[in-house]
């Protein structure tokens, strides 16, 4: 089998593309997130973590709601709803509970709890004491934040804060703003049709406003080895590994072409195994590749 790929290398890149390309069809959408050669959202496979989350996510926002009207008691009662939902998602899934796949789960029941017993310490504390909520002095906050009070308006700061950073963290990860979704979708439409220099260009364009996107790493990456640049696609695949510490794709990808640039199973197995400790799903067609070598 070796030698008939060495032998014909335009038959070779051929299948290649056509498995890069095969993969971009299942994205759908141009802001779906799409994985290449992998789609972790297959049938056959368990729900991701944000689908089992929703319900969850559901209270935790309307605690935060009533939270910041300050009713108290209704906020605690929706955490305490969240905290029940999240422990039954862990009990419907024990085999991943423990993951590093469900830390973003573990990190919710912690924060509800906080939540919960600040929420506390505020209502016993009013019994005694009258707290301003309108003094904005720097000596009042050190006060609060000493004695675990959140103000109104902290409270809206805070949360205006995070859903900053979690907006920041998503185009980073995969997502792309809206006005460079068109874009997005005409170069994969490129890719498709194999007019791989456009697809390129439009990449470059995309690359200069969101430089470490993931899907832009991995289309990247894709396109590159559709144009026999295997050692290049290697080279913008480690980078995304590097950028994207946390996610398996890079690595999983760098397991398959470890082994279609040198055969290297050590390498492949490596590359491979970090990713299931990050939480990536089993791929049975590459393990039956790594078992024969």
């Amino acid at each position: 089998m070796k030698e008939k790929w060495k032998s014909s290398p335009r038959s070779r890149l051929r299948a290649l593309c056509a498995l890069a390309v095969l993969a971009f069809a299942i994205a759908g959408t141009a802001h779906a997130a799409w994985y290449w050669p992998f789609d972790p959202d297959d049938e056959k496979k368990p729900p991701r973590l944000h689908r089992l989350l929703e319900k969850a996510n559901d209270y935790i926002d309307m605690a935060d709601e009533e939270s910041l009207n300050g009713n108290g008691d209704k906020a605690i009662e929706n955490y305490r709803l969240a905290l029940a939902e999240l422990d039954r998602v862990e009990r419907e899934n024990p085999d991943r509970a423990e993951t590093p796949e469900f830390a973003p789960l573990r990190t919710k029941r912690a924060t509800c709890q906080s939540a919960i017993d600040a929420i506390r310490f505020a209502q016993v504390n009013d019994n005694t004491r009258v707290v301003s909520v309108t003094n904005t002095s720097e000596l009042q906050k050190k006060w609060n934040r000493k004695h675990g009070i959140v103000t109104p308006e902290e409270a809206a700061e805070e949360k205006r804060k995070k859903e900053e950073a979690e907006k920041a963290a998503a185009a980073k990860a995969g997502a792309l703003a809206p006005e460079l979704r068109a874009t997005y979708a005409a170069a994969l439409a490129d890719l498709r049709r194999k007019d791989y220099p456009a697809a390129a260009q439009k990449l470059d364009v995309l690359e200069k406003s969101s430089p470490d996107n993931l899907n832009l790493f991995l289309l990247r990456a894709a396109l590159q080895v559709c144009q026999g640049q295997d050692f290049a696609a290697r080279r913008t695949l480690e980078r995304a590994a590097r950028v994207h510490d946390k996610s398996y794709l890079p690595l999983y990808n760098l397991a398959n072409l470890s082994l279609k640039i040198d055969d290297d199973v050590d390498a492949a197995r490596r590359h491979y195994e970090k990713g299931r400790t990050l939480g990536g799903p089993k791929n049975e067609a590459l393990e039956k590749r790594l078992e024969k070598k």
